[in-house]
């Protein structure tokens, strides 16, 4: 059964619905109606367990022979669990390289679970372009240990969405001059997908609020903190990315000691923005944040941060089944028949900024929607806020991804048309 994957089968978390499993049943989740199975998800949780470091490369492995060179929606769930193994290996080496001084054997095990990351990388956007062979070199094998993986999802996790993003983001400039530096778990995914595409090198960071370790940075260690020192080569466009934007603080606290450090050259910004809290912050809904300034971020992006509770609140719903997890975001405006999630995502952006007078795209075929403004009064200090983004690495990004999208919008009301008339 050759089950073909396009970019409007995610939803909002990532998961795919399919129903070619055979020999990967643990790794999916039916969703049953009056006891009948009527398709399965393609994450379990398998997905979100937490392992060994032996655990996940000998899973790694195991799914290695279950993978065939057909571009399907079966063999991407193999990739994306493979991903999963070296994703959490890779950060849980990366945290020991920097908690132990930059242990030399650790940044051994680093680098073979960096070898093993961008492989599943490449061969899941092999999948995600619909183009290329799914090639593995059988030497690409993860490190083991004891020490299990870190508990926490990781959020920017959206396959479609990354790809989408980075295909935005393209420097019109030699690769070996752009460096992208990501902080933290969350967006972990980010650099190998840009060394995949374009050959950009990457270094992590250990800086996150989520991060106990990192939290007493002082002015003299960012170095410490890094995976590797080329973010401080002065022919190096550093390109600093975050997986979302709620205040953009921690992005703000690493601009500020990379410039301490004589770095200077950066442009920063994430994939996601919390555009429903710009809009609830703007006007005085919610009070315990600021909320973030596009003037402060060159790279600015029409896609909405859902927020970390529907993550979390969406998983546990997975894990006790497939049908809860499908009404839970079905209730929250997800999974939509007609909508793919991420249209939806670029939507409540575009409505949240124009509710505040910021004008994201003139757009109209996105636009459809957006009669649904509010005559709400802003907080003073919000009142003579931007109207529009003028950062022309914004302007490009936000326009690429509003064509993208465009696309996806066309092929669905092609299928939809089709489906009417069947």
């Amino acid at each position: 059964m050759n089950e073909k994957i396009d970019l409007k089968d995610f939803d909002i978390i990532g998961i795919i619905s399919l129903n070619d499993v055979d020999g990967i049943e643990k790794y999916v989740t039916p969703v049953r109606i009056d006891d009948k199975i009527v398709t399965y998800l393609s994450r379990s949780k398998e997905y979100y367990n937490v392992k060994s470091m032996t655990e996940l490369a000998l899973e790694r492995e195991e799914l290695k022979n279950k993978l065939t060179r057909e571009l399907t929606k079966r063999n991407f769930v193999i990739l994306e669990n493979m991903l999963n193994c070296s994703g959490k290996v890779y950060f849980k080496k990366f945290e020991e390289y920097i908690t132990k001084g930059k242990n030399e054997k650790i940044r051994f095990q680093l680098q073979q679970a960096e070898k093993c990351l961008i492989e599943d990388v490449k061969n899941i956007l092999v999948l995600l372009q619909n183009k290329g062979l799914i090639e593995i070199d059988p030497c690409n094998i993860l490190p083991v240990g004891d020490e299990n993986s870190a508990k926490r999802s990781i959020e920017m996790d959206n396959k479609a969405m990354l790809y989408m993003f980075t295909k935005s983001l393209k420097m019109n400039t030699d690769s070996k001059k752009i460096e992208i530096l990501t902080p933290g778990y969350g967006s972990i995914y980010l650099g190998p997908f840009f060394k995949a595409m374009y050959g950009y090198d990457f270094t992590n960071i250990l800086k996150s609020k989520y991060i106990s370790e990192s939290r007493s940075l002082c002015n003299d260690e960012i170095s410490s903190l890094m995976s590797s020192n080329r973010p401080f080569n002065t022919n190096k466009t550093i390109v600093l990315l975050d997986d979302n934007i709620g205040t953009g603080a921690t992005l703000s606290e690493i601009k500020y000691q990379l410039n301490r450090s004589n770095v200077n050259c950066i442009i920063s910004g994430a994939v996601q923005y919390n555009w429903r809290n710009y809009y609830r912050v703007s006007i005085g809904e919610k009070k315990d944040i600021d909320r973030f300034e596009i003037s402060d971020f060159d790279i600015i992006t029409p896609f909405n941060y859902a927020g970390h509770k529907l993550y979390k609140h969406a998983i546990d719903q997975l894990h006790s089944s497939g049908l809860e997890y499908i009404e839970y975001l079905k209730s929250k405006s997800y999974r939509k028949q007609n909508c793919c999630d991420l249209e939806g995502s670029v939507q409540r952006a575009l409505i949240c900024a124009q509710n505040t007078g910021l004008v994201l795209t003139d757009k109209i075929l996105l636009g459809s929607n957006l009669n649904n403004t509010y005559s709400i009064e802003l907080l003073d200090r919000y009142k003579n806020g931007p109207q529009q983004v003028t950062n022309p690495i914004s302007k490009k990004i936000i326009e690429s991804i509003i064509k993208n999208m465009e696309q996806l919008v066309k092929e669905q009301d092609v299928l939809v048309t089709e489906n009417t008339f069947q």
